[in-house]
C-alpha cells in the first residue's frame, strides 16, 4: 500500500458513519469525565480562590 492508498483508506474510514458514531461516543465520555473532574474542582479548597459559573450542558 503506498501512501496515496493509504490516504484514501484512512479518509474512508474517518468517513464511516459507525467512526461517527465511535467518535461521538467518546468525546461524550470525555467531556463527562471532565465535567466531573472541574465540578469536584469547583468544591475544593481551590473553588474559594475561583468564581467560575457552573457549566452543564446535556451530552
Amino acid at each position: 500500500m503506498n501512501e496515496v492508498e493509504f490516504d484514501k483508506a484512512l479518509s474512508d474510514f474517518l468517513d464511516d458513519e459507525e467512526c461517527e458514531k465511535v467518535n461521538e461516543a467518546v468525546y461524550s465520555l470525555i467531556r463527562v469525565a471532565f465535567t466531573a473532574g472541574w465540578k469536584a474542582a469547583l468544591k475544593s479548597d481551590i473553588g474559594k480562590f475561583m468564581k467560575v459559573e457552573e457549566y452543564d450542558r446535556p451530552v
